[in-house]
């Protein structure tokens, strides 16, 4: 991702909106965070490895230094565990140990199985830090390390990680990868888990971040409204003096609150309804017995197949749509296609366009 955003403001950027999304849906692992370390523990921890700390790692630590874990799960994306400062330094006092102890005639780069310069921040979880995901502090890559010595590249850097976690809580139905955000017990768990047990117990989160409110202008006001509320708007907009400043900005801030209103209720029926096992084929109406149990509001045919694939511009992006389709079952076709529709018209900003083809593309690199 290019950008001219510091690394360490967009971690922070990136981190709020993790902090958000799980304060919403995951009580159980933001419960789960540990508050942020001062500048002297930031110093102090510095000081013990004995090496420079890319900043970009350091805003993470200052926004939370470390999680307790839930059920021994952490709640970084790939279910690590964001690591205390403590246990930052052990495993990399450890590693270096382990480097020093190597043959020093033989080739540097050909038995470096570990470099000062790699600053561990997440390990398998709480209690396990054979394995985990360090910062290389020379080329800022995110690259993960195993208890067999092995080391791989896995992320172009801490914000990309970070952003794509934070996307793929936004946007669960685009995650990218083989992790998918889901929940055991309340708490947030990357899957499915390998483990049958709790595979068993996890359940995919189809839920999405709370909505961002419509624009404060005539059209986006006018697009958020139902039925009837659309059209007193329109009377209302046809009487309304155009070139007076108070009056426009009366009037946007009254069908502001309520388009708000509306689209929260709204999308409070569609969760309603989808609580339920609510079948539906793609482009089909309902069956009776179902439409039955559906507010008003959301009482129509769902978006086609064609109209989402159309809107979504992108083939890549198209691809995604059809895999997702082929993956679900039919219970979750209303989610899904509600989502993906929601995806489409947010592809319609440049902004929305670039994050929603990031995810679907993926940030992840091979190594």
């Amino acid at each position: 991702m290019t950008t001219d955003t510091p690394a360490d403001v967009r971690v922070t950027q990136a981190w709020s909106r993790i902090v958000e999304w799980l304060a919403e849906y995951a009580q159980p692992s933001y419960a789960a965070l540990r508050p942020g370390a001062c500048e002297d523990e930031i110093t102090a921890a510095e000081e013990a490895l004995g090496v420079s700390v890319p900043e970009e790692l350091k805003a993470l630590w200052r926004l939370s230094a470390g999680e307790d874990g839930v059920a021994g799960s952490g709640l970084m994306l790939g279910s690590w565990a964001l690591m205390p400062l403590d246990a930052v330094i052990e495993v990399h006092r450890t590693r270096m140990r382990l480097q020093d102890g190597m043959d020093d005639t033989a080739d540097e780069d050909a038995l470096a199985q570990w470099k000062p310069s790699w600053i561990p921040f997440c390990s398998f979880d709480p209690d396990d830090t054979d394995d985990g995901l360090y910062v290389d502090g020379v080329t800022g890559e995110v690259a993960q390390w195993t208890r067999f010595g092995e080391c791989e590249r896995e992320y172009a850097s801490l914000p990309a990680y970070l952003e794509l976690m934070a996307v793929s809580l936004e946007a669960p139905l685009t995650a990218a990868g083989p992790e998918k955000p889901g929940m055991v017990g309340g708490a947030l768990v990357w899957g499915p888990p390998r483990d049958e047990e709790r595979e068993d117990r996890w359940r995919r989160h189809l839920g999405e971040a709370p909505p961002r409110h419509p624009a404060k202008t005539l059209g986006a006001i006018r697009g958020a409204l139902p039925g009837e509320a659309g059209e007193e708007f329109d009377e209302r907009r046809d009487a309304l003096d155009l070139a007076d400043p108070e009056a426009v900005a009366a009037f946007l801030d009254h069908w502001w609150e309520r388009a708000v209103r509306a689209q929260k209720e709204l999308e409070d029926d569609v969760a309603a309804a989808l609580g339920g096992n609510i079948m539906a084929q793609p482009g089909h109406k309902l069956a009776p017995e179902y439409e039955a149990t559906l507010p008003p509001a959301i009482r129509h045919l769902p978006p086609s197949l064609h109209d989402i694939s159309a809107a979504l511009r992108h083939e890549s992006v198209r691809a995604r749509f059809s895999q997702d389709l082929m993956d679900s079952i039919p219970p979750h076709y209303p989610a899904l296609l509600l989502r993906w529709w929601d995806i489409a018209r947010l592809m319609a900003d440049p902004r929305g366009d670039r994050a929603v083809r990031a995810v679907v593309n993926g940030r992840r690199t091979a190594g």
